[in-house]
């Protein structure tokens, strides 16, 4: 890791650059055919794996309860089906579409496409029909893979479309040809293997266009910094449509030899039996997941009796000093509790989309779990920075990937400033959006829009340049630090913090709206339901929090003001929440 100053930038940025050591994208491999063939991209990368782990289980349905794949198996539906699209002609520069639910057979979609040359454009099956409507009328496809529920949703829609069936196990589906019309083209990595469109937590989304190397890069980068192997078995939970979890919970795995158990739901307890039924070794999730997780253990933990908090307690002190020391006592102190749990066979869970409350982190490390938080966005691949096994600082995002150079553009005299970043990983640009295209990436840089600063080699995030609050005095509050601070109440459930101009003035006043934990406060008896009665209760319970909250901030960052609601915040599908409809 190398600290340097840049001339290149209009200002004093801090730079930290890592080399990809030889076997990245650029390297040399041999074909199936045996011949040398130097323009790798995600299909013959993926080939590699197959070729060399046939006989593995690259897929499982359904929590493990349903059809599992192996790599040879998944890799001649790949080629069957990617045929079938060639010479159908379905392939073209728009692109084909992918609405369904988590299941192997969207991956196995995913590849077939890029295997006939194509351009995959995930759409999230959570969206209204009229949504729906418009990313395909924008993307301007002429064709979708769908599952049974993707279909129902595109017959709301009235886009006229050619649909394929995602049901490969059909004696009848369109794409059952021989293996001669197996394909021999192998795609260039600077096309275009992917248009994920934003989430859009500030607004309508954006087209962004990600490279076969851009993907590579990033998958290569990933796998060197966090180790992973044929011997892991990753649980995916969310949405696929997402880059978070195409990246890390699908591409990783499948290019790594890995397995992939697709969960049956997002209930807590089916997660856990899944883990526990399938051996899970990893699971990649946002802050709410684990948030519930933690939540968990604690209620678990208020029920035990006084004896056994006791010693839980005792053993969670043993392992902070066991942790300060540069040891991981909480591997073998917490054995038994991770295996009453369901997590004895789980080694990591990846944190990201959203910042994770360091006190969650710290919990699960001290139990005996690498929890590594990281930090990216779609336009990067996605993954930018991430905490490692051995390097992990609670609160911080980690230092940047290898091959990722990440700067700090304009810091104040706290060393924050907007994070940007440059390396193979970067998205050429939005489709069809020029001027945002040149507005995100300056001089090679690709602008975040996120704050951040760097200290002790790694990255830390303060907040994002559009929720930036500013003072009466100019100075800068960011909403995600008072966040922060609300959630580690077990009284708040979750929270947004804002700016809003006081009346006939440009002044920003610092407000909040909270939503309490109601299963929390009525299994506590703090109140005894949801009812008006126990309403003043509740707002009694809540100025309490905002005042100790305010007691550890500055006087101009305090909250002067909030609004109760029972009901969780809109969110997106990755579970991010849509700040720009509440100010």
């Amino acid at each position: 890791m190398v600290l340097n100053q840049t001339g290149s930038l209009p200002c004093f940025v801090v730079i930290f650059t890592f080399v990809i050591v030889p076997g990245g994208v650029n390297s040399t491999v041999q074909s199936e055919q045996g011949i040398e063939e130097t323009r790798v991209n995600l299909c013959s990368r993926f080939e590699q794996a197959a070729l060399r782990y046939p006989d593995q289980i690259a897929f499982k349905a359904e929590g493990g309860l349903g059809k599992a794949w192996t790599y040879a198996e998944v890799r001649d539906t790949m080629m069957r089906l990617a045929a079938g699209l060639t010479n159908g002609g379905h392939i073209d520069r728009h692109g084909v579409g992918l609405l369904s639910e988590n299941r192997p057979e969207w991956g196995i979609a995913y590849l077939a496409i890029l295997a006939a040359g194509g351009t995959v454009v995930p759409i999230d099956i959570n969206l209204k029909p009229t949504e729906v409507a418009y990313l395909m009328g924008h993307a301007g496809l002429q064709s979708v893979f769908v599952s049974e529920k993707g279909r129902q949703l595109w017959e709301q829609t009235d886009v006229p479309i050619q649909t394929f069936d995602l049901n490969f196990d059909a004696d009848n589906y369109r794409f059952n040809l021989d293996m001669s019309d197996m394909l021999t083209a192998i795609a260039d990595p600077a096309e275009t293997a992917v248009i994920i469109y934003t989430s859009g937590t500030t607004g309508t989304p954006k087209a962004v266009e990600l490279t076969h190397r851009n993907l590579l890069a990033n998958l290569d980068s990933i796998v060197k910094a966090l180790r992973f192997g044929p011997e892991d078995i990753f649980l995916s939970v969310l949405p696929l449509h997402h880059t978070f979890e195409a990246t890390c919970g699908f591409l990783t795995p499948i290019l790594s030899g890995a397995t992939v158990v697709y969960a049956r739901s997002l209930k807590s307890n089916q997660i856990v039996e899944d883990i526990i039924n399938n051996d899970v070794t990893l699971l990649v999730g946002v802050p709410l997941l684990f948030e519930k997780m933690y939540q968990a253990f604690q209620r678990k933990l208020a029920q035990a009796p006084a004896a056994r908090r006791m010693l839980f307690n005792s053993l969670m002190k043993l392992s902070a000093t066991g942790w300060n020391l540069g040891a991981k006592w909480g591997r073998s102190l917490f054995r038994s509790v991770r295996r009453k749990a369901g997590l004895e066979s789980v080694r990591m869970f990846v944190s990201g989309g959203a910042a994770l409350p360091p006190h969650i982190a710290r919990f699960f490390n001290l139990l005996g779990i690498d929890m590594l938080q990281g930090y990216g966005m779609t336009e990067c691949s996605p993954v930018v920075s991430a905490n490692r096994p051995d390097d992990i600082k609670f609160g911080s995002v980690g230092p940047p990937l290898p091959g990722v150079e990440v700067a700090i553009d304009h810091p104040d005299e706290a060393g924050v400033g907007e994070i940007i970043v440059r390396g193979e990983n970067v998205t050429p640009g939005y489709r069809g959006l020029p001027r945002e295209t040149a507005e995100l990436i300056v001089d090679g840089w690709l602008h975040t829009g996120d704050l951040g600063r760097i200290e002790d080699g790694h990255l830390w995030i303060t907040g994002r340049c559009k929720s930036l609050i500013v003072s009466a005095a100019g100075k800068n509050i960011y909403p995600e630090e008072l966040e922060e601070k609300l959630s580690a109440s077990p009284v708040v459930l979750e929270s947004v913090v804002f700016g809003r101009k006081q009346d006939g003035s440009n002044r920003e006043e610092v407000r909040a709206i909270i939503v309490p934990d109601m299963e929390w406060l009525i299994e506590n008896g703090s109140i005894e339901s949801s009812q008006s009665s126990d309403i003043e209760r509740l707002r009694s319970l809540i100025c309490k929090v905002v005042a100790e909250v305010n007691e550890q901030v500055a006087g101009y960052k305090r909250i002067v003001a909030f609004d109760i609601r029972t009901e969780e915040l809109e969110k997106t599908s990755t579970r991010k929440i849509k700040r720009f409809l509440y100010k």
